[in-house]
């Protein structure tokens, strides 16, 4: 007996499943107009950080105490209900907090680093916070004129500003590094910077001022020349000397003003600790 189907119910069977693939595989985007799915695609990471900055600008005392009161309550039951989560987490959030409230402050963070290590054990957290308010943002320096600089200053500015956008508290390491590093040598004028200096200044202590501190120099600034080498720039002169007394200094006094201007302008300048600046 021959079992195999005729002609006619192949091609049913085959307009079947076209209508079939047809039916399932609509585009997404075609959802209903406000529909869930389309409502849920919409929501961003920016979007939902606007909205809780939102919601907290617009509580009273009482219910800014109440949240507060309720946000620990929550990191207590997550220490206890996923204790691996929370020691993973809370030393970051611990990091990030200090740096938003007092930037760079290499003391602070070597006091917080020994706390995280020992100290915790015997001295309470409030004791290694300084007492002094932190030193008011300088908002005098002049911000830079994109029609008075020429066309090579020009790109060296959009490719910084490419480089250095977004919330500067969710930059990776290696970014903050950069703009620290960028910020000081720029403030610096034509004089340079100790290398002792500018590793205290990441916040990394005296006692990685070594190789450590070094290579962490060392790739910062070979990230940034990369970045103005495509413009025909050379951001840094050689840098002279050994150890902590090696000089790290810009190209030239003109570049290094131009930089400063949009370093101190730009929102991520409360990384960058107190110095003088220079005349603009």
């Amino acid at each position: 007996m021959d079992l195999r189907p005729n002609e006619g119910t192949k091609m049913r069977s085959t307009q079947h499943i076209k209508t079939k693939e047809h039916k399932t595989s609509q585009p997404h985007d075609k959802n209903m107009k406000d529909s869930r799915s389309e409502r849920s695609y919409a929501k961003s990471a920016p979007d939902f950080d606007y909205y809780v900055a939102k919601k907290y600008n617009s509580k009273s005392d009482k219910e800014r105490e109440m949240y507060f009161q309720k946000l620990l309550d929550a990191f207590r039951t997550l220490s206890e209900e996923a204790p691996e989560v929370f020691d993973s987490i809370a030393p970051e959030m611990l990091q990030r907090s200090i740096w938003s409230w007092r930037g760079a402050d290499p003391l602070l963070s070597k006091k917080f680093n020994n706390w995280l290590l020992a100290d915790y054990q015997w001295t309470p957290f409030d004791d290694i916070l300084p007492k002094e308010s932190p030193q008011p943002h300088l908002n005098h320096v002049p911000p830079l004129n994109p029609e008075h600089l020429d066309d090579i200053h020009h790109s060296l500015i959009e490719a910084l500003q490419d480089r250095f956008r977004g919330d500067p508290h969710r930059w990776d390491a290696s970014r903050r590094d950069q703009f620290i590093i960028l910020g000081m040598m720029a403030s610096a004028g034509g004089f340079g910077v100790r290398q002792g200096k500018l590793i205290h200044s990441l916040g990394m202590g005296l006692a990685e001022s070594g190789v450590r501190g070094a290579n962490t120099v060392r790739a910062a600034k070979i990230a940034l020349s990369r970045l103005a080498k495509p413009i025909g720039l050379q951001l840094f002169a050689p840098a002279v000397g050994n150890g902590p007394e090696r000089i790290h200094m810009f190209n030239d006094e003109h570049l290094a003003s131009i930089v400063a201007r949009y370093v101190f302008n730009h929102e991520a300048s409360i990384l960058l600790p107190a110095t003088n600046l220079p005349s603009f």
